[in-house]
């Protein structure tokens, strides 16, 4: 109760300070970078941004010259690497190799899928020493995860899955942690319990369950965001992020607090753009590419310090879309069930 009364106070008041004093947040150079391994996907899920007819980014995926360039620009402690971005990371050919030269400099490295690759990959990702894998997982049957997870095959997923756990345990190593990652939604809010028994029995370490977010990024029509919401938001309030407002569905009162992305994450696009936010996903907010300047001195230009002030009194249009308390998060280990 202590811990969470002090995590809710910390997003809702933590940026006062640097409201006050701005030029605070250049001095904290970023502990985690966010890597685009790639902005395409196989999958149509509704509320991506990257499938609206909006989204005008060139598909790609990051060649590995220019991760590398990233990271041997870095000379200060960062402590993880997320390769999830806009995209499937393991469309990347060279992902694992990323992985594994992050490993080299000590830096944890995380990846979230949609699992479609997982069985052809298992080798290069056991070998990579990836230290954290997020696999999608919004559902217990091919007909109720193929609701909101366009174009997935079910059964592939979880064999790859099992297969990845399995040669794990033979190995005898304990990493890549395995998390399953389920967003709660309206078709599958009634199998939470059913997704914990199923990630018990395939070994998974860890099952999260999430809130829904309707745009993704991208602003949405009044029209497209209410057709989304209705189809999509569960009816248990416990795990939605919205509330109905005069004007239609809305961010609950209480849940825009203090961001504190822009004081320790810097988001690199797959050409080397430096953005300020992974909702961003068109890279309207970059402030600098790691090919004309290294990271730490696009970290302390004026143009990103005008950024994060604009995100600490969220004057961008991406801040009216974003919730990230951690009441909108929670993790189950495995064999403790759902309370």
């Amino acid at each position: 109760m202590i811990n969470n009364f002090l995590v809710r106070s910390y997003f809702n008041y933590g940026g006062y300070l640097f409201r006050l004093f701005p030029g605070l947040m250049s001095f904290l150079l970023p502990r985690t970078l966010v890597v685009e391994a790639s902005n395409m996907c196989m999958l149509k899920c509704p509320a991506c941004a990257t499938i609206r007819p909006s989204y005008k980014r060139q598909r790609g995926v990051m060649p590995f010259a220019t991760f590398k360039l990233l990271i041997d620009q870095i000379d200060w402690k960062v402590n993880r690497i997320n390769f999830s971005y806009s995209g499937e990371p393991l469309v990347n050919p060279d992902i694992f190799k990323m992985v594994k030269y992050a490993g080299e400099r000590g830096i944890s490295t995380i990846i979230e899928t949609n699992g479609m690759l997982l069985d052809d990959r298992i080798h290069d990702l056991l070998e990579s020493g990836l230290t954290k894998l997020n696999i999608a997982f919004d559902g217990v049957s091919q007909d109720v995860i193929s609701k909101y997870r366009v174009g997935l095959d079910y059964n592939k997923s979880i064999n790859g899955i099992r297969r990845l756990i399995r040669e794990k345990a033979e190995r005898h190593i304990g990493l890549p942690e395995v998390h399953l990652q389920f967003i709660v939604m309206k078709h599958n809010q009634d199998y939470m319990q059913e997704a914990i028994d199923l990630a018990n029995s395939l070994g998974a370490d860890f099952i999260d369950f999430k809130s829904m977010i309707l745009s993704g990024g991208s602003g949405l029509s009044k029209e497209t965001k209410e057709a989304l919401a209705s189809k999509y938001l569960p009816d248990s309030d416990k795990f939605s992020r919205y509330e109905r407002g005069r004007n239609g569905w809305r961010l609950k009162k209480g849940r825009q607090g203090f961001c504190n992305h822009p004081l320790s994450d810097a988001v690199i696009m797959l050409n080397g753009d430096v953005t300020v936010c992974t909702m961003d996903v068109d890279g309207n907010l970059s402030v600098g590419n790691i090919f004309k300047a290294p990271l730490r001195k696009i970290w302390k230009s004026k143009q990103y310090a005008k950024r994060r002030r604009d995100i600490l009194f969220r004057d961008l249009a991406e801040c009216k879309e974003c919730c990230l308390l951690p009441s909108d998060f929670k993790t189950v280990r495995t064999n403790t069930g759902f309370k």
